[in-house]
């Protein structure tokens, strides 16, 4: 045995719209299990808990590990590479691996600006590490990145994992569950993605190729955390429709369960040409009550330009019956895509007002590592800040335009952002105050109050708020 010893860490979120832990992170839980598994002793500490660095000090001095696990974002890895440089200065024995989506997007890149990184895992580490740690020699694990001699070595990751049933899921055993705000738990049922969005790194994180869980496998894994007294679950997929015939034996399965009060929800987006009424139906009967659609644009020309694959008529008709059946739903839109203009933008904020949505979120469009996107925009020259500064600051709430092109100046994105913000909150409000109790003038007051974003993102980042947001949710909410 390599390393008997494993501390898997999730570094503090210090930048971007929400910094607390709500619930755990699926992707280190299924590292842990793997590890758990195969009998090495596992330790998870996530910051977003409150800790800083001197409690990742203190676990490593405690659990002393053999090795320390990071995953990593892109939205502020300078801050994460400076964290990493002081363990190593503290701990210069200690190996240190790291994983998650900014790695497989980045690559080798990483280890050039992050000399005290020893390893990397890029793509699916749930077999990786366990070779790692079982000793296996370098060269036989696939998406494997390591030093060697002063040279950066990559072995090129060969084969995703077919099976994913035969992966055990999450069950957060290394975790301070407790600890979480909220009591919810996420889960994920499908790995890949098959689409080319231009904007998109998902395939850079997660892979093209498409994989899926049996509808048996989800609904034991959901069936665990209902006894285990959940009652909301998130489903994190990026495609969770994209295979009808499972989503169907699924909503069959789960029905015959009859769980009590369960609220799933379908939080990434999903296609609106993977679903209709019939499939919809089948979902809010077995307990679906939000589900979200990338729109993205609300012009065919821009779907077309970006690579979406899908027709406005068939997107809005989504929404539309969404609605009418009573789900929750959220919509996200991009900002400033290729090609689109300000008369493009007002369709879209058009559409977001035409429908009784929760939310219509108007992002601003971030180039990311390994993405069509970001290869036009540096062949055009139309990126404005150094692209380290763009990837380590850029965020989608905020008002910082990363780019222009012909149709758009920077003066036009600040102002699309603007007016998408006000949308937001006119979206926002108007579903807040059909559901709350009291007299009119209160409910339009405290509506738009609670829809400002700065209040939103007080509530995101400040635990006793948050706390204090679900008792005036029961306080107050009509259903």
């Amino acid at each position: 045995m390599r390393y008997n010893k494993v501390l898997l860490v999730c570094p503090k979120f210090l930048k971007g719209r929400n910094r607390l832990a709500h619930f755990p992170l699926v992707g280190i839980g299924y590292v842990a299990e793997a590890l758990n598994k195969a009998g090495i002793t596992v330790s998870v500490l996530d910051m977003n808990l409150g800790y800083e660095f001197c409690d990742l000090k203190d676990k490593i001095d405690q659990f002393k590990p053999d090795l320390v696990g990071f995953t990593a974002m892109t939205l502020g890895y300078k801050e994460f590479y400076g964290m990493v440089g002081e363990v190593k200065r503290l701990y210069p024995e200690l190996k240190i691996l790291l994983g998650g989506a900014h790695l497989s997007a980045v690559r080798e890149q990483v280890f050039h600006d992050c000399p005290d990184i020893d390893y990397g895992i890029i793509l699916e580490g749930d077999i990786s590490i366990v070779q790692l740690c079982q000793g296996e020699d370098f060269n036989r694990i696939q998406g494997f990145v390591y030093r060697n001699n002063g040279k950066i070595i990559t072995k090129q990751f060969g084969s995703f994992i077919e099976n994913l049933d035969g992966l055990s899921f999450p069950k957060y055993e290394s975790f301070e569950l407790d600890k979480y705000l909220l009591k919810q738990i996420s889960i994920v049922t499908s790995r890949g993605c098959p689409y080319d969005c231009i904007y998109c790194s998902v395939n850079a994180s997660i892979g093209k190729k498409f994989r899926a869980r049996s509808a048996q496998s989800i609904v034991e894994e959901i069936e665990y955390w209902y006894n285990r007294g959940y009652r909301q679950i998130f489903i994190l997929d990026d495609n969770f429709t994209l295979l009808r015939k499972r989503v169907e034996d699924f909503c069959g399965l789960l029905a015959k369960k009859n769980f009590k009060d369960l609220r799933l929800k379908i939080t990434s987006g999903i296609r609106a040409d993977k679903t209709d009424r019939e499939l919809l139906i089948a979902l809010r009967e077995i307990g679906v009550d939000y589900i979200a659609f990338g729109v993205e644009a609300a012009s065919n020309k821009v779907l077309k330009s970006i690579k979406k694959g899908e027709d406005i008529e068939v997107i809005e008709n989504g929404i539309k019956v969404a609605c009418e059946l009573g789900f929750t739903v959220d919509l996200f839109f991009l900002l400033g895509s290729p090609g689109e203009t300000m008369e493009d933008i007002k369709l879209s904020f058009n559409l977001a007002r035409r429908y009784p949505v929760r939310r219509a979120i108007f992002y601003n469009l971030i180039p990311f590592p390994s993405t069509e996107l970001l290869s036009w925009l540096k062949e055009k020259d139309y990126l404005i800040k150094p692209l380290d500064e763009i990837l380590n600051n850029a965020s989608y709430y905020k008002n910082q335009p990363c780019f222009y092109t012909p149709e758009l100046s920077i003066k036009d994105r600040i102002e699309a952002f603007k007016m998408g913000q006000k949308v937001y909150i006119d979206v926002r409000s108007r579903f807040i105050e059909k559901r709350i109790k009291g007299p009119v003038f209160f409910k339009r007051i405290f509506s738009r109050l609670y829809a400002l974003p700065a209040t939103e993102d007080l509530i995101n980042n400040n635990s006793l708020v948050l706390r204090a947001k679900e008792v005036i949710k029961k306080a107050f909410l009509n259903s």
